[in-house]
């Protein structure tokens, strides 16, 4: 799948590339996005001020403002192949975002 990334603490490191797919976990869905928002915080994150990678990454995913569409859904989720929704990412986040 195409990303867009980042190396945490270098400035203006973002690129589009190519990176595995997240392996499926119980309980995931799988939604493919379709609209990214940028937002004060990406800013801070490609200017090298703010972030971190996961553990055993050297590189972020940006991308925490999304629309996606649910492509596969756990039987008994209240989600369906089709529907659209907003991910929540950060949890937990040790630094609240105030917005």
């Amino acid at each position: 799948m195409r990303a867009i990334t980042v190396q945490p603490g270098r400035a203006n490191s973002a690129q589009l590339e190519e990176i595995a797919e997240p392996p499926p976990s119980e309980g995931s869905l799988r939604v493919r996005a379709r609209a990214l928002g940028v937002c004060g915080t990406d800013r801070e994150i490609v200017s090298g001020e703010y972030g971190w990678a996961p553990p055993g990454e050297r590189r972020l995913v940006l991308g925490h403002e999304s629309l996606g569409v649910v492509e596969e859904a756990p039987d008994g989720w209240g989600f369906v192949r089709g529907d659209l929704g907003g991910g929540v990412v950060r949890r937990p986040d040790a630094v609240p975002c105030p917005a």
